[in-house]
């Protein structure tokens, strides 16, 4: 679906125009209903909308906020710390109450000798190194689960598909979920009136066809091959 259809679509169940329902209002509708829906994605198939995040690192600084449109928790985390900034190295996370020592920056630097280990506080990522944090132009690499990009009122007036990503470095919503998407702005637009507006057969059916969409989205790549096991058997069973 394109952005015009999207909002052509959404008026024309509404019975509303670009005046009863204004672009900013429908705005606000979309973008509410979208985070809502992308969250249950990400449940079901949370690499569809997955992102890598270049960030600096500072010189001396352990603590590096999460970008704003981070969905749900990160998948991996690189930081060039080796090498006096010119190695990647791969952190594991461990959590602080793990450590019995200071965050004094030189019992850091002791403890966590040849160890690269990340925590998550206060919604930021803190860095657990023997090695000292020297300023690296993009020295975090950061995998993790972002928000669709939002709509805009620029976006209305698009020909583009809202499955395409917008930019290099965000997401547009997967083409099955348009129409649910498109769905539940409607819904919603219906029961926020004085008097809510009766919804027709296929508004009532929204949360069992959100599932189908689900189902749809589980899984992308057909090519994975999944390896069944059995109990390892020593002999006692005989």
């Amino acid at each position: 679906m394109k952005y015009t259809e999207f909002a052509t679509y959404v008026r024309f169940k509404t019975k509303t125009d670009s005046t009863t329902l204004t672009d900013a209002e429908l705005v606000a509708l979309a973008n509410i209903k979208k985070d809502e829906i992308a969250k249950e994605i990400a449940k079901t198939n949370e690499d569809i909308f997955g992102m890598e995040y270049l960030r600096d690192l500072e010189a001396d600084v352990r603590e590096y906020s999460f970008p704003s449109d981070i969905l749900s928790n990160i998948k991996a985390v690189e930081a060039k710390v080796a090498n006096g900034g010119t190695e990647f190295k791969k952190f594991t996370e461990f959590d602080l109450t793990a450590y019995r020592g200071t965050t004094v920056e030189s019992d850091i630097r002791q403890a966590f000798s040849g160890k690269y280990q990340f925590d998550i506080f206060r919604k930021s990522l803190w860095l657990f190194t023997g090695e000292a944090i020297v300023a690296v132009t993009e020295g975090i690499k950061l995998w993790a689960i972002q928000y669709p990009a939002d709509l805009t009122g620029a976006k209305l007036a698009s020909t583009d598909d809202m499955s395409v990503q917008p930019t290099t470095t965000s997401h547009g919503m997967p083409r099955e979920a348009h129409e649910i998407w498109a769905r539940a702005v409607i819904i919603d637009y219906k029961n926020s009136k004085e008097k809510p507006i009766p919804l027709d057969e296929k508004e009532l059916s929204y949360d069992a066809d959100l599932k189908l969409v689900l189902n749809a989205l589980k899984g992308t790549n057909l090519d994975r091959q999944n390896q069944g096991t059995v109990p390892y058997n020593d002999g006692s069973n005989y």
